[in-house]
């Protein structure tokens, strides 16, 4: 599934990048490898995996950051998770690559 689960709620490992939903729609979409991915939110909710909505801020593209080695997925939670449960492997995500990358 994910290489592991942290909690923001003491704030991002990364700090703050001052990236905005417009920004994210500048950074050119790769595939990323789910199990590479460190999940940023406790959980999901079930509800929300079988729903098909646009996301908030309108986004289809998830957001993942690459901080020291790192792949954490700041954005897309759900998304991911829909796509692991049927069955894949790789996600199209867009990465920001903040400074102290390794």
């Amino acid at each position: 599934m994910f290489k592991g689960i942290i909690s923001r709620d003491n704030g991002e490992p990364w700090g703050p990048t001052g990236m905005s939903t417009a920004k994210w729609l500048h950074i050119e979409p790769q595939t990323v490898n789910i199990p590479d991915l460190t999940a940023t939110q406790p959980g999901v909710l079930l509800h929300a995996l079988i729903e098909q909505t646009v996301p908030v801020g309108g986004d289809r593209i998830p957001h993942v950051i690459a901080w020291q080695g790192q792949m954490y997925l700041e954005d897309g939670h759900h998304r991911v998770m829909r796509a692991l449960l049927a069955g894949q492997r790789t996600i199209t995500a867009r990465v920001l690559t903040v400074d102290g990358e390794s």
